[in-house]
């Protein structure tokens, strides 16, 4: 685990882990789930989808369990309105909140105290084709910003922009249930982490601290944390 610096008075940490396993690990950790994750396993026809989704619930648990010292087994989650995972409250020592992503064969699993969290990981493709994607999804100021780049710095600040904004999605419980459009945030080469404004609640800026994670090269991560007291 390694301590995200910052967030004064926030306990936060994440966890990037590997999907491909030795047959061993993958038995001990599938050994841990229960049987509806099992049967959501099961209804995931492409071999690898399926056995990466079974131990990266494994993993989840064996990491979460690490944290309130239960037994993975015996986790028990639950889901916000819009599929939110969260763990039991009587299981959730210190307020503990976690969010979970996973993009090309890793997992990235964020835990923190007393404040909501989501995070994104994405794999970074040479070959998307991001413009129609960014026209979708993108505020008009993150269009302009996207495309009054370079060609060549584009396709970094796409990635930027989008995992910025969904691990802010993800860190409120709305999701793409939010309309992504609604709200920018940063994405030009050096400019730090942030939302920047909030069309629908201006207030949402000063609530929430973005935060680009440390991840091998080919992939892009962010971090949405809610300020304490918020």
């Amino acid at each position: 685990m390694i301590p995200i610096a910052g967030l004064e008075g926030v306990r936060a940490q994440f966890r990037l882990e590997p999907l491909q396993r030795p047959d061993h690990e993958k038995q001990r950790l599938l050994g841990f789930l229960n049987d509806e994750e099992v049967r959501r396993g099961a209804r995931l026809f492409d071999h690898l989808k399926r056995e990466e989704f079974l131990v990266g619930r494994g993993l989840l648990r064996e990491i979460l369990a690490g944290y309130n010292g239960r037994e993975p087994g015996c986790l028990e989650f639950l889901e916000g309105e819009f599929g939110k995972p969260y763990l039991a409250a009587e299981q959730a020592a210190d307020g503990m909140c976690f969010n979970v992503s996973h993009a090309g064969g890793k997992l990235l699993v964020a835990v923190c105290y007393g404040a909501e969290i989501g995070v994104d990981l994405e794999e970074v493709r040479q070959d998307l084709a991001f413009r129609p994607m960014a026209e979708r999804y993108f505020s008009v100021r993150e269009r302009e910003q996207l495309f009054s780049l370079a060609p060549q710095l584009q396709l970094d600040a796409f990635y930027r922009c989008w995992t910025r904004k969904e691990a802010y999605m993800k860190g409120t419980g709305r999701g793409f249930s939010l309309v992504s459009t609604a709200f920018d945030v940063s994405l030009l080469p050096g400019e730090p982490p942030a939302l920047l404004r909030h069309g629908s609640d201006p207030a949402e800026v000063g609530r929430w601290c973005i935060i680009d994670l440390p991840v091998p090269g080919g992939y892009c991560a962010a971090l949405a944390i809610q300020r304490q007291g918020e």
